[in-house]
């Protein structure tokens, strides 16, 4: 065999084994390897039929869930969903369900919220927006008003950007500014793909000073939910295929962000809820592609689980599931949120919210 044959058969080898490689990578990101143990809670119920309730934020004020809902099969064609919106309950109550919020823009399907309280106690709610039609994606700025009907909704401003391309999720910061993760750093639908089954770090967090846009963090793996503690320090940020959590310390005046920890928690991460104590709860997808097999047919099942992550002095110390199950119960797990003994439990495709009790 001459030396150019040899040659050629290794390059092809090495070529092989790189796919394997990768392939490898990518079907353990997707947690095709594990098995899912169920973990259960208290005694749980579903209130409402949403087709989706991919973000759930609790304002402890006024006692108050809020619901980002959107029907993410039809926004994926090009289309949209009457059922799309904001939505609110009261947990004291929940036998009256959950209600749809005037003062929305016409062309409005929520993905990622926030809420900020000012210290003049003004209530601001803040969503990313995907206009239907495949149109440019915006950050959605609402002021909050509490009445004898429960919260109404006043529209205060639309944000977009270059900077924004691919939004995901939102942590508002201030009555006009917030932080915004940009899921994938492609444009196309190819590009995407590529980025999510190679994992490669293309995404980003963007920073809104109220004036412009900057790229506050870069690099990362599919970056998805994104939230702050407390004290306003630091700065959270879930990796959907990289399995992690960021923590970044923040810099309030010019709102850097400076990366200090990577913590591992689990597979398919998505969206991240912080309680009173500052202790984050990550909701996962421990099976991605039964997520993706969802998405197509709403008769799959895609596992769910939740993750309390312990934080000390702001940075992530230790993770316990709370709560795992197969997809019976709750499929597609996106969001859990606590308050007053409850875990609220928010899904990519529905349906409604699941409300658990927590046991001790």
């Amino acid at each position: 065999m001459s030396r150019l044959w040899r040659n050629i058969l290794i390059g092809i080898g090495l070529l092989i084994v790189a796919i394997a490689v990768l392939a490898v990578r990518t079907l353990n990101a997707a947690g095709v390897f594990d098995e899912v143990k169920q973990v259960a809670v208290g005694t749980c119920k579903t209130i409402g039929n949403l087709t989706g309730s991919e973000d759930l934020q609790i304002d402890r004020q006024t006692k108050t869930l809020f619901v980002s809902s959107a029907d993410f099969r039809a926004l994926s064609a090009g289309k949209s969903s009457a059922q799309d919106g904001l939505y609110a309950m009261s947990p004291d109550h929940p036998e009256l369900g959950l209600h749809k919020l005037a003062g929305t823009p016409e062309d409005f399907h929520p993905h990622g919220i926030s809420l900020y309280r000012a210290p003049d106690g003004v209530l601001t709610l803040m969503a990313v927006n995907h206009p239907s039609g495949f149109k440019p994606s915006t950050v959605e700025i609402f002021e909050v008003s509490d009445n004898a009907t429960g919260p109404a909704l006043n529209h205060v401003g639309s944000v977009k950007g270059d900077l924004l391309y691919r939004p995901n999720d939102v942590v508002a910061v201030g009555k006009d500014r917030f932080y915004a993760t940009n899921d994938h750093g492609s444009h196309s639908s190819i590009g995407m793909t590529l980025e999510s089954y190679l994992m490669l770090p293309r995404a980003s967090v963007v920073y809104y000073d109220g004036s412009v846009f900057h790229t506050a963090a870069q690099d990362l793996v599919f970056a998805n939910g994104i939230n702050i503690s407390p004290d306003r320090s630091h700065v959270y940020v879930a990796e959907t295929t990289g399995g992690v959590v960021k923590t970044y310390s923040r810099d309030a005046i010019g709102g850097t962000l400076t990366l200090q920890s990577e913590f591992s928690v689990a597979r398919g991460l998505d969206n991240i809820d912080v309680d009173e104590g500052g202790n984050l709860w990550v909701a996962g997808h421990p099976k991605i592609f039964k997520l993706v097999a969802r998405g197509s047919d709403p008769s799959a099942l895609s596992p769910s689980q939740i993750s309390k992550v312990t934080v000390a002095g702001g940075i992530p110390v230790s993770a316990t599931t709370v709560y795992a199950n197969l997809g019976d119960q709750v499929s597609g797990s996106s969001v859990g949120a606590t308050f007053a003994g409850h875990l609220y439990i928010g899904t990519v495709y529905g349906p409604g919210v699941l409300d658990c009790v927590l046991t001790k």
